[in-house]
């Protein structure tokens, strides 16, 4: 399972489901990681070595949010040098209690819009009796 650390937007964005496909410089580090060299017919070719899930992490220390994602499928662009890893389902969540994305803030929003609702119309009846 590959462990990357990544920026607090994107982590965002995944988490969100905004974001389906996590691009990664392809370093000197990740190419032995995720390519297993093969020869044949005295030409060397590359196979991607597969992993199910991703380890995704924002910050440092041991509070730092986390997600285990599902790794649907990963691509190396040789030309841009870049490895592409397809994401799925979010199997795994820790250390984002204090995350709000769009929705919680709108039913926050609306809640508050509902309570005030609900007093004027008290007030209301108050007046008319």
């Amino acid at each position: 399972m590959y462990k990357f650390s990544i920026k607090k937007e994107l982590f965002e964005d995944i988490l969100l489901k905004k974001i389906t496909i996590l691009e990664k410089e392809a370093t000197n580090y990740w190419k032995k990681e995720i390519l297993i060299p093969k020869i044949i017919d005295d030409s060397i070719f590359f196979d991607i070595k597969k992993s199910e899930n991703l380890i995704l992490v924002n910050g440092l220390g041991e509070d730092k949010p986390k997600i285990i994602v599902e790794c649907l499928n990963i691509e190396y662009i040789k030309d841009k040098s870049i490895f592409r890893f397809h994401l799925g389902k979010i199997l795994e969540q820790k250390n984002i209690d204090d995350f709000q994305d769009e929705k919680d803030i709108l039913i926050k929003e609306l809640l508050n819009d509902k309570n005030e609702l609900i007093k004027i119309l008290e007030n209301l009846k108050k007046s008319i009796k």
